[in-house]
């Protein structure tokens, strides 16, 4: 039984800095949203497939029933004109949506 409480702390012990680390890394993130010409599935199939392989690039989610790809990305890797040129070099257009705020702005 004393073993056990033993290789439980220690376990606790090594994993803490892993821990620690993925939650540095979650506030170091950012997602930009692009409207593209993506139109069927075999888009989306493409784009999930191929983007989340470039740099950087956490997460991407595809909607197609407005075109859009949501690209969760940490900033220190990469940035949104890099991420925008990878949809592009797969053979689609890309547009970065601005925030709502940025919009009333104008």
């Amino acid at each position: 039984m004393k073993t056990i409480k033993s290789l439980t702390a220690i376990l606790l012990i090594l994993a803490l800095p892993l821990i620690l680390n993925a939650q540095e890394k979650g506030k170091n993130t950012e997602t930009v949203v692009y409207t593209t010409s993506i139109d069927c599935k075999a888009c989306v199939n493409k784009i999930m497939s191929n983007l989340p392989q470039e740099k950087g690039i956490k997460d991407v989610k595809c909607d197609l029933s407005n075109s859009q790809v949501a690209v969760t990305y940490q900033k220190d890797k990469t940035d949104p004109e890099q991420i925008k040129r990878s949809i592009e070099k797969l053979g689609y257009t890309a547009k970065q949506n601005t925030p709502k705020a940025e919009q009333k702005d104008r």
